[in-house]
């Protein structure tokens, strides 16, 4: 079982590559919600427990486990960046209709883009679909589900 300093060294190379991948992932399409019905179609994905209305959400969602589990999050399958809002936050990404997908999101509070830290920890928060904790790390597929609709908490360790 890896040790928590691994798991912290772990999370720290993910915020990294991610940063770095979010510019080319931004790249790939992902529409809206159909508001006129109401009706949602494809993935949705919320992000609970985000701190304030500073800066942006960014939620990354990837369909293949080894860009996942190697955190090349450039593969991603959908990209959103949306206005942070306190307590939770829901988008849909409709074009993800079927399949496994897994999911990473931060907290860019400042809309730097980057993910700050502070004292070699992370200063944002960030959330990974299928973690138990700040700590944990999983792989794709803990982190994946078939489920239409994916939760995902938000973690501030600042």
């Amino acid at each position: 079982m890896a040790t928590a300093k691994q798991r912290l060294s772990a999370i720290l190379i993910s915020a990294a590559i991610l940063i770095v991948g979010a510019f080319t992932a931004s790249l790939v399409r992902s529409g809206e919600t159909n508001e006129n019905t109401n009706a949602v179609k494809g993935l949705e994905v919320t992000v609970e427990g985000v701190r304030n209305g500073n800066g942006n959400v960014i939620i990354i969602v990837m369909n293949d486990a080894d860009a996942f589990n190697a955190s090349e999050y450039a593969n991603a399958a959908g990209y959103h960046e949306i206005p942070a809002s306190p307590g939770n936050m829901t988008t849909t990404f409709p074009r993800l209709t079927s399949g496994r997908y897994a999911v990473v999101a931060f907290h860019d509070e400042n809309g730097n883009r980057d993910f700050d830290m502070k004292h070699n920890l992370p200063a944002e928060g960030y959330a990974i679909s299928g973690a138990k904790d700040a700590s944990d790390t999983p792989l794709f597929d803990r982190a994946a589900s078939d489920k239409s609709s994916r939760k995902v908490e938000m973690y501030y360790l600042d």
